[in-house]
This record gives C-alpha cells, sequence and structure tokens, in this order.
C-alpha cells in the first residue's frame, strides 16, 4: 500500500467513526479484527473477489484464463496430485496463479473463498455443483521387507493374523475384496497402528510397520519403485469417486474449467497407470 502506520491507523480510525462501529481491537503488544472487524473484512474480501471475476471473464474472450485460481482439497491431494499438476498447468497459462488451501477435510468453498474444491468419496447433499473426475484405485500394500519377515497373506482372511495400519478419518473402514471368481470378501481389520494422518500411514508402510488399505496416489511413487508391493492384484476393489465442486453451472470461469480438464486427464492416467501395475503382478 505505500502507507506508514500511522497513515493505516488513521484511515481506519475514520473509517470506524463513519461505521459507528469499532472494528480493530489494540493493545500495545497485538492487533485484531473485532466479530464486526471479521464481518467488514469478509464482506470486502467477497467484494474484491467478484472485482477480479469478472476482470477474468471479459479476459476470457480472449480464451486466455488468467488471475488467481483459489483451489481448496486435502492436504494428500494437495501433496500428491495437485502439486505437480499445477505446476505444468501454469506453464501452460502464464497469465494463472495458483492459491492452494489445504486442510483434513478439505476446506470449505464459500467460507474460504475459494473457486474449486476437490473431493474423494461420496459427496453429501449439497446446494453446489459437482462434476466427477474420475476414480482413485484403492489397494492392499505392504512393503517388500515386511513381507519378507511376516510371510505374504495368501487371501484376504488372512490380514487378520497381521500388522494393520488403520487411517482413523474414514467414518466406516470396512472394506470389500471380490475375487476373480466373483467370491465377495468384506474385511475390517483390528488396527495395530492407528493414526489420522495420510503421511504418518505412508511412513508406517514403508517402515515395514504392517499392511493397509489406501488410496493408490498416496503410495504411488513407492509401488513404482519397489519399496511397496500391491497384495491380491487379481481382486477387485472399490475405487473411490473424485469429484470438482464449485458454485455457478453455467458460467464456470475459464480458469476453473481448465483445471477440470487437468485433473480429468490425470485420473484417466491413473487408472491405466493401475491396470498395468495389476497386470505385472498377475504374471
Amino acid at each position: 500500500l505505500q502507507m506508514s502506520v500511522s497513515s493505516i491507523s488513521q484511515t481506519v480510525s475514520k473509517l470506524e467513526d463513519e461505521l459507528q462501529v469499532k472494528l480493530l481491537n489494540r493493545s500495545t503488544r497485538s492487533i485484531g479484527l473485532t466479530e464486526a472487524g471479521k464481518i467488514y473484512y469478509q464482506g470486502c474480501r467477497r467484494m474484491l473477489h467478484e472485482v477480479q471475476d469478472v476482470h477474468e471473464q471479459l479476459y476470457a474472450f480472449n480464451n486466455t484464463p488468467i488471475g488467481t485460481l483459489r483451489i481448496g482439497c486435502s492436504s494428500t491431494m494437495a501433496q500428491n496430485v495437485l502439486a505437480a499438476m499445477t505446476a505444468e498447468m501454469l506453464k501452460e497459462y502464464p497469465g494463472l496463479t495458483v492459491n492452494l488451501v489445504t486442510g483434513i477435510p478439505a476446506p470449505d468453498l464459500i467460507a474460504d473463498g475459494l473457486d474449486v474444491v476437490i473431493r474423494v468419496g461420496a459427496l453429501q447433499d449439497s446446494s453446489l455443483f459437482s462434476r466427477r473426475l474420475g476414480s482413485m484405485p484403492m489397494v492392499v500394500c505392504a512393503s517388500k521387507s515386511y513381507l519378507a519377515q511376516y510371510g505374504v497373506p495368501e487371501k484376504p482372511a488372512d490380514l487378520s493374523n497381521h500388522s494393520w495400519l488403520e487411517y482413523s478419518v474414514r467414518p466406516d473402514n470396512e472394506f470389500e475384496l471380490i475375487a476373480p471368481e466373483g467370491l465377495s470378501t468384506k474385511l475390517l481389520p483390528e488396527g495395530r497402528f492407528v493414526t489420522n494422518d495420510p503421511m504418518t500411514i505412508s511412513r508406517w508402510l514403508v517402515a515395514g510397520a504392517g499392511i493397509a488399505y489406501v488410496p493408490l496416489m498416496w503410495v504411488i511413487n513407492e509401488i513404482n519403485s519397489g519399496v511397496l508391493e500391491i497384495l491380491f492384484p487379481r481382486y477387485q476393489s472399490d475405487p473411490r469417486p473424485v469429484y470438482a465442486l464449485y458454485t455457478e453451472k453455467d458460467k464456470l470461469p475459464l480458469k476453473v474449467q481448465v483445471c477440470i480438464n487437468y485433473l480429468t486427464d490425470y485420473f484417466v492416467e491413473v487408472a491405466e497407470l493401475f491396470q498395468g501395475m495389476r497386470g505385472r503382478r498377475k504374471e
């Protein structure tokens, strides 16, 4: 802003006098927004985003996305998918910048002022619009060092005799594996290692702590490098759907369309890669 602290203080004081409400709590050590200040800030933030969106819509007449693309997703989605994808996307569209907001669960589209949120799993009833991007395969896997020490389970029921790594955020950790002949086995192993952090599950797997049922994207690099092994490759499991959520259906900003197209292509590649992995392990 190129303004001195005293000038900013005077401007805020004039604004408070005009609005007849206190916007900031001030002390010698700190400064923070009052409840009224938070409301005012959020309102101004929304207006700035709306102005920016209008500018971007006008630039879109040239079919070139510009501006800031605000994406919300889980931390694992950001680390394993969106970090590399957005880097490639911005090489193609130099007028774009990306603000990637992460959390568990994924950030809120409206409350956090986002353009699009990426969600994995079944959607709750919502007034938001959605588009399915693809599916995330699920795999049962373990490190080669663990399997060498404790043996390879020959069938899904054998998992009860092994050390299980449990991701506690899922509301229901039961899963189903379907054999080539169609026989279904529902499994709910008791976790010996339990955490709500996806990265810790991945680290436990690599360290040889046990076996886990996880999204492929958590462990794809470790599987490709040979550190981890997919178990029961001939069995089918239910992949988890992946969605993009947004607020406008008919006037979807070009920057959001570009993001959705990139992600759709990514999950097509993931499906093909997974089939190749399963094929190699059937031999």
